[in-house]
């Protein structure tokens, strides 16, 4: 089988988002073939940035075909390698980026079967791939605007990966009018392959119609807005990151709730000598020594081993604090609080 295909696949991914990149190795043409046929992957890179008709979509792919074309893209929905929404009327299509997208549809479900299996088998496969391709200084193939089929926008393609404390995302949650959770994808792999996670697993939330799409297709389910609040504090009490990853109106307005342990962008994050310069951190940790009692439940509540004792008092290690606030949720004392970076000045993005 010929690998053109998915080589510029791998173009259109990443002018979608490259949070976990479409990197040319052996392990990504394993992958992305057990995602998409040869006729899904050509239909994708014909597909604009932005939301399209399937009229639209038709031109690119220069058939007169629109009903078949219809019928094609409404079963790459079913498989959740497209997202569908209806706008004044019409009925639009979109493509995802790999992470966040396609492969979270494959794991939201929470299901465990042999399919699954095998999916988490070919994405951590994929991991391993990327990092030797990486480490070895060759040619990763990244690039960030499929050749052959070029669309011009006049707006930017927003990838945002940001750490929010516990009130922002309660924020979030408040100016949302849809959501829906599905299974963390990290923790679930983790189940799949006999490596499963202490924490919460059904935790992991949609924003805005993303979260319409993902609830119709059976990848996610419907919150209201009072039972998004409880998984969220299941999560913080869990002690887990709630990093925000959002283009508004787009695919991925996700919110994951992440623990270093099975996060692979976490895990990445850590492995940082400087992490808050690997995300976007709007808040960093600051010590009133004078109310600290040095009781050390700060030092295990942190992920990224920001905090150490010294001389019976924690003292910070400012690179490493990515503001996430959970040491906050365990210090009686209140001896710690999020002061804000120049990051926090800037509005979130609403979904």
């Amino acid at each position: 089988m010929s690998n053109m295909i998915y080589e510029e696949l791998a173009a259109a991914l990443n002018a979608r988002g490259t949070t976990i990149p479409a990197i040319i190795c052996d392990e990504y043409f394993t992958l992305v073939q057990s995602l998409l046929t040869p006729e899904e992957a050509a239909i994708a890179c014909a597909m604009p940035l932005d939301y399209a008709t399937v009229e639209e979509i038709a031109g690119e792919l220069e058939t007169k075909d629109v009903k078949m074309l219809s019928r094609q893209l409404d079963r790459m929905g079913d498989k959740g390698l497209v997202h569908i929404r209806w706008k004044d009327g019409k009925k639009l299509y979109e493509f995802p980026p790999l992470i966040l997208g396609l492969v979270e549809n494959q794991f939201m479900q929470g299901r465990i079967d042999e399919r699954s299996k095998k999916a988490a088998v070919l994405l951590k496969d994929y991991a391993r791939g990327v990092k030797k391709a990486l480490m070895s200084g060759a040619s990763s193939g990244l690039k960030t605007s499929a050749p052959a089929r070029k669309v011009t926008l006049d707006k930017e393609v927003v990838n945002n990966t940001t750490v929010l404390p516990y009130r922002e995302v309660v924020e979030l949650i408040a100016n949302t009018e849809y959501i829906s959770v599905g299974t963390c994808t990290c923790k679930h792999m983790g189940n799949l392959l006999d490596k499963p996670c202490s924490r919460p697993s059904d935790i992991c939330m949609i924003f805005g119609e993303s979260a319409l799409f993902a609830a119709a297709k059976g990848f996610a389910h419907r919150l209201t807005k009072n039972e998004a609040i409880n998984k969220l504090d299941i999560a913080e009490e869990a002690g887990l990151v709630h990093n925000y990853m959002n283009n508004p109106d787009h695919y991925y307005n996700f919110l994951c709730n992440c623990c270093q342990c099975h996060c692979m962008i976490l895990r990445g994050i850590k492995r940082s000598p400087v992490p808050n310069k690997m995300i976007i951190a709007r808040y960093r940790i600051e010590i009133d020594n004078e109310k600290c009692t040095g009781c050390e439940a700060c030092i295990t509540r942190c992920q990224m081993e920001t905090l150490k004792m010294q001389n019976g008092k924690p003292v910070r290690d400012p690179g490493r604090c990515i503001g996430c606030g959970l040491c906050t949720y365990v210090c009686e004392a209140n001896a710690l609080k999020l002061e804000p970076l120049q990051a926090a000045s800037i509005p979130l993005l609403k979904c």
